[in-house]
């Protein structure tokens, strides 16, 4: 969660400092033409979704412009043993088909340990272990157990 409750007090358990990357209000406010009040001079960053494991922060974000490209997504990763943070990680295993890459989502839920990703049947059909999908099946619910 972003914020600890300390007695009756809220806490923020995590801060980002986006320096120049972030928001202003006026770069968010639309006027009649529906467009933003003000332009922005630079990229901005967006953060849409942050979670914890006992071991790490996942933090995803979109940049909202990055080489040419409009809202390109990405995840940063704190390990919290080692003290460090990766502002663009990739999830990387030795079967490509089972990597969390570009900035694809991982979902946790309640079920400890566990994060999930969706991956269409197209991408893993006839892979090891995944020999029984065929590739116009309905997407594959992948869980991956961490610390």
């Amino acid at each position: 969660a972003p914020y600890h409750m300390d007695g009756n007090r809220i806490e923020p358990a995590w801060l980002f400092r986006t320096g120049k990357m972030k928001w202003r209000y006026d770069e968010l406010t639309i006027v009649a033409d529906f467009t933003p009040k003000v332009r922005p001079d630079g990229p901005r960053i967006q953060i849409f979704d942050l979670f914890e494991t006992n071991a790490y922060c996942f933090v995803f974000y979109t940049i909202s412009e990055y080489k040419g490209e409009k809202m390109k997504p990405f995840m940063a990763l704190y390990d919290k043993k080692q003290n460090l943070f990766y502002p663009h990680a990739n999830l990387v295993s030795s079967y490509a088909y089972l990597s969390v890459e570009k900035g694809r989502r991982l979902m946790k839920t309640s079920v400890p340990g566990s994060l999930y990703a969706i991956k269409e049947a197209v991408d893993l059909a006839g892979k090891d272990g995944f020999e029984m999908i065929k590739e116009d099946d309905n997407p594959v619910l992948l869980r991956y157990a961490c610390e």
